[in-house]
């Protein structure tokens, strides 16, 4: 039946002769009755393979590539939003992106991150969603008058049998590890600290976020698909997330932090999420306080002059994850005017949450002390339609996965009042959000 439906709806379009006038996306959407894990089992490793569950309980898998737009600089930012493709549809007249971008698009990149794109974006071949027990299957294709029908009819019968062969898979061992190194090593860390400390004491600088990068050896390859149900099951309020970049590279990650989401009523949601402890009393401290106003007041200093109004709650709550605690607040409000979702994430982040207030102080000092490549750990993950709506994630608490070796990222924020041991017990506590699966 689902053949004969795309078939159908081909006919109809090859018999307008102006359905190709423009550039055109054909994308055709159906039901099927399939749960999207299950089809993530078996096609995990697919080339241009993504997984994205929100918070919300939304899933999406995708793979393949109708579109991939690479960013190498900042600059190609703009490119995101220049879409000039007519969308040939039986249901909604938009098409979602789905990607992200790396914490610095101006440095250059290096280690762990060298030959990986500071930012990618990508049209799936074939996209799986799970909303509110639904789930569709969509596929996409840049087609032209000289596209055949037959072609078509041929590749969406091939690429929509992964939902005819679904192998209930057994779990895998999971693999053991090992650590290989510490960039910084800990002495190395708490003097980056003590220095950070005195630039914030005598330079226009209120905070930076000091990072640090472990690396460790896996025993067996991971299997992700595992790794995803941990995370789904251990921490549902995150978003949870990985992205091939080849069939030998991944950014896999958990994360509390939400950089923006955008309605098409201008409506517009942040989370300022920053001010961290093992133990919830010390939240109460003027120095998690002050480490949180920081993101705060970066927010409203961009979204005031660009919203009709806002809602901004005098007092933050207390996420709860388990093995920390987090302050966070989350900001709403109205935009004036129609806004592009990618002009609003390049103004707002890196966030002061990952990076530090002042930024322009931050980032210099940050590129003097750490001496590994951040890559996309702080920067944006996420989604953003052709409407110009969306919704993305800051990708703390992940790792890059390089066929047998993981670089886990954790940071944290330095203030005027910091304790450098208690920040360096702050990384190592954030670190078992992933390692927490190893053990």
């Amino acid at each position: 039946m689902q053949n004969f439906k795309f078939k159908s709806f081909l006919e109809k379009i090859y018999s307008n002769k102006q359905s190709f006038n423009k550039k055109c996306i054909l994308k055709y959407e159906s039901n099927i009755n399939c749960k999207i894990d299950n089809i993530c089992n078996n096609n995990i490793n697919k080339k241009h393979t993504f997984y994205m569950k929100y918070p919300s309980g939304t899933k999406y898998f995708g793979y393949g590539k109708t579109l991939v737009l690479d960013i190498d600089t900042k600059n190609d930012i703009k490119i995101l939003k220049k879409y000039d493709y007519e969308i040939l549809t039986n249901t909604t007249n938009k098409v979602n992106f789905f990607g992200g971008l790396s914490f610095d698009l101006i440095k250059k990149n290096y280690s762990p991150w060298k030959n990986i794109p500071k930012g990618r974006f990508i049209i799936p071949k074939i996209l799986i969603k799970e909303k509110s027990k639904k789930t569709t299957i969509t596929y996409f294709k840049i087609v032209n008058s000289k596209t055949q029908k037959s072609y078509l009819l041929s590749e969406f019968l091939k690429e929509t049998q992964i939902i005819n062969n679904i192998n209930h898979s057994k779990e895998s061992t999971i693999p053991k590890i090992k650590i290989g190194y510490e960039n910084p090593q800990k002495n190395n860390y708490l003097l980056n600290i003590k220095k950070a400390i005195n630039k914030i004491n005598n330079i226009d600088l209120s905070k930076v976020v000091i990072s640090r990068m472990i690396k460790y050896y896996l025993n067996n390859n991971l299997d992700k698909k595992d790794l995803i149900k941990y995370l789904n099951s251990k921490h549902k309020n995150c978003f949870n997330f990985f992205i091939n970049f080849n069939k030998n590279v991944s950014f896999i990650g958990s994360t509390p932090e939400k950089l923006i989401r955008l309605s098409s009523k201008n409506k517009l949601s942040i989370d300022a999420l920053a001010g961290s402890s093992k133990n919830k009393n010390d939240l109460k401290k003027i120095k998690e306080i002050d480490e949180h106003n920081y993101v705060i007041k970066h927010i409203k200093n961009i979204i005031n002059p660009l919203c009709s109004k806002t809602n901004i709650p005098k007092s933050p709550k207390i996420l709860d994850l388990n093995y920390i605690y987090h302050l966070i607040t989350s900001i709403s409000g109205t935009l004036k005017n129609k806004t592009h979702i990618i002009d609003l994430v390049n103004k707002l982040y890196p966030t002061p949450a990952l990076l530090g207030y002042k930024s322009e102080k931050a980032i210099e000092i940050i590129n003097n002390f750490e001496k590994f490549d951040r890559g996309w750990y702080g920067g944006c993950i996420g989604t953003f339609d052709t409407k110009g709506n969306g919704e993305f994630f800051v990708p703390i608490r992940s790792f890059l996965l390089i066929r047998k070796k993981i670089y886990i990222f954790t940071g944290s924020g330095i203030v005027s009042k910091s304790d450098a041991n208690k920040e360096w017990e702050e990384t190592k506590i954030k670190s078992e959000h992933i390692l927490n699966y190893f053990k």
